[in-house]
């Protein structure tokens, strides 16, 4: 539940007091078209706000240029707030309505499936799952959840307050940071992707002896890979967001603060800089460097190094303005070809096949 007052109180910085019963209590999250008397309701333009009015709502929250409009909201129970940014008043009201611990709590503290070695160190108020396996030395910080048929391994490290949902795999010797969250079916740890041809043209594995290191308040998706490297770390920086479906390869570092949308790949000791974003299915090739600041557009691939800060776009990779005249111009291309053709007949000159 949430108070209009609470808000009020301390989210003022995000959420500015409009109008209304400061006493008014939401007790649910809905959106516009499904709100009632006793949600918190968010609201990005006149036709959501329409929708509030003829629904009802306890809280209210506008965007900042619909402020004039929410006067004809019932100033009894509605209670109306300005945000000048509707998504940062999300992530700071909706998580009073993140129900998400209970998945692990409704165990207990210790389900009785689960197996820890004897060797290993658990802190206070740790949550684990049915059949979740946890290895010698590991150390699983205060406050962690730990999901069904997760497995950590020998000498993990597992920052505190770090949320590991079921079916992770963190291998041997990895470091997982403080307040991360890693979704189901993620690898973290899995060997990379090493080999020498021998005698023959057989492959030969070479070991990988390394480990995978992850900072605070990093986020992986489902179904990511993230390989150790062969044989110091391969790194991902605090406040690193993988989408789902990413794979990040051995040796490589991911800068604090990146955005990694669904499909990401890049390939092994490749470098990324701070505040890294990129759109879905892109790939970067290996022993690349990255400056801080760079901007990706979806299916973008990278197979040089970038050196300066900016938005970059295509395959060859252009800067973005210069991919997307590209892209505009490759559904042309036949037509182009047709009237060259054309041309080149007209002047006598060379082939005039148009295919």
């Amino acid at each position: 539940m949430l108070s209009a007052r609470h808000i009020r109180q301390n989210h003022s910085d995000l959420c500015t007091f409009v109008h209304g019963n400061v006493d008014a209590v939401a007790d649910r999250c809905r959106s516009p078209d499904d709100s009632c008397a006793h949600s918190l309701v968010f609201v990005g333009d006149t036709a959501q706000l329409d929708l509030v009015r003829l629904k009802g709502a306890a809280v209210v929250v506008v965007h900042g240029s619909l402020t004039d409009g929410v006067r004809a909201l019932p100033q009894d129970a509605a209670c109306v707030f300005a945000a000048a940014s509707i998504p940062a008043a999300m992530a700071a009201l909706l998580a009073y309505f993140d129900r998400k611990s209970e998945r692990f709590s409704q165990w207990g503290e210790r389900h009785p499936t689960a197996v820890v070695h004897e060797t290993a160190h658990i802190g206070a108020n740790v949550h684990l799952g049915p059949y979740c396996v946890i290895g010698a030395r590991a150390h699983v910080g205060e406050d962690c959840m730990i999901g069904s048929h997760t497995v950590v391994e020998n000498d993990v490290r597992i920052g505190a307050r770090t949320v590991l949902h079921p079916h992770v795999f963190v291998g041997a010797g990895c470091i997982v940071g403080a307040d991360c969250e890693v979704h189901p079916h993620t690898s973290i740890g899995s060997d990379g992707f090493g080999y020498v041809r021998a005698a023959g043209g057989r492959p030969v594995k070479i070991p990988h002896l390394g480990n995978v290191e992850i900072g605070d308040h990093v986020e992986i998706g489902s179904n990511c890979a993230i390989d150790r490297a062969k044989l110091a770390s391969t790194y991902v920086r605090s406040g690193a967001k993988l989408d789902n479906i990413c794979h990040i390869a051995h040796n490589c570092d991911l800068g604090e603060n990146g955005f990694y949308t669904a499909g990401f790949m890049m390939a092994g000791s490749t470098r990324i800089g701070r505040n890294f974003s990129t759109g879905g299915n892109s790939v970067v090739s290996s022993h690349l460097s990255i400056a801080d600041g760079v901007t990706l557009a979806g299916r973008s691939t990278v197979t040089n190094d970038i050196t300066e800060p900016g938005e970059y776009g295509g395959y060859p990779l252009q800067p973005l303005r210069l991919a997307m005249r590209t892209l505009a111009t490759i559904g042309t291309l036949t037509e182009m070809r047709k009237n060259l053709a054309k041309v080149m007949k007209r002047l006598q000159m060379g082939s005039t096949d148009p295919a």
